[in-house]
């Protein structure tokens, strides 16, 4: 059964490690957590099983680590978690554990991340449902957990006058032009905004209706 021959420090740093020899010639450099979890000494046995737990529970420290600063800079998704992580090289197994520990703490949660992506969009540029659902999507959010935010912080009927505050600001750019060319560009407009079609309609005629009336 392999057997540890040496552990030293490898020199001081921002990240305290162990560098773990074993008689087979391997080299292992652990964190202090790990080192401390597995209570490690010199002429300790350690069997294939109990080396592979060790070297999980040292990926996931240290994957635990990177995931805490990712998060300390600002909230992320479960999947945005998962793609940084595994574009650092950590495997599968690892990354599972990393985010099951995340959300068990409630660092990681994609409903909280939602609304608080919907209020921070509509507060600083008002869009319509379509495009935050396409947002949110990309994001790596549950369509579920993206329809129960939505409810919660951005209603359908709410939509309509979120609608209207963006084009009457817009307004200027239309005054000038006939109904025909008006319509054209506002429709558009709103629909890049990711406004529904029926939200579009009522919202533009409303507005042509007073463009006109303004004119007479």
């Amino acid at each position: 059964m392999p057997t540890i021959t040496e552990i030293s420090n490898p020199g001081s740093g921002r990240r305290r490690e162990r560098k773990v020899t074993i008689d087979d010639g391997r080299t292992l450099t652990i964190t202090e957590e790990t080192y401390v979890r597995f209570g490690l000494a010199g002429g300790q046995a350690m069997d294939a099983e109990r080396l592979r737990e060790m070297e999980l529970a040292d990926g996931v420290a240290r994957a635990m680590m990177e995931a805490h600063r990712l998060i300390d800079h600002r909230m992320r998704t479960r999947r945005e978690l998962a793609v940084r992580l595994r574009s650092r090289g950590r495997p599968e197994d690892v990354i599972a554990a990393v985010l099951d520990r995340l959300e068990n703490a409630g660092l990681i949660d994609d409903g909280r991340f939602a609304r608080q992506w919907i209020d921070e969009r509509i507060r600083s540029r008002p869009v319509g449902l379509s495009l935050l659902r396409r947002e949110l999507r990309q994001k790596g959010i549950d369509a579920e957990v993206i329809e129960t935010a939505l409810e919660e912080s951005a209603s359908g009927e709410e939509e309509t006058g979120r609608a209207y505050e963006v084009l009457r600001r817009q307004i200027y750019r239309y005054a000038r032009l006939d109904r025909d060319a008006a319509h054209r560009r506002m429709v558009a407009f709103l629909g890049r905004r990711g406004f529904g079609q029926d939200v579009i309609y009522d919202v533009v005629h409303r507005v042509l209706d007073e463009i006109e009336e303004s004119e007479n």
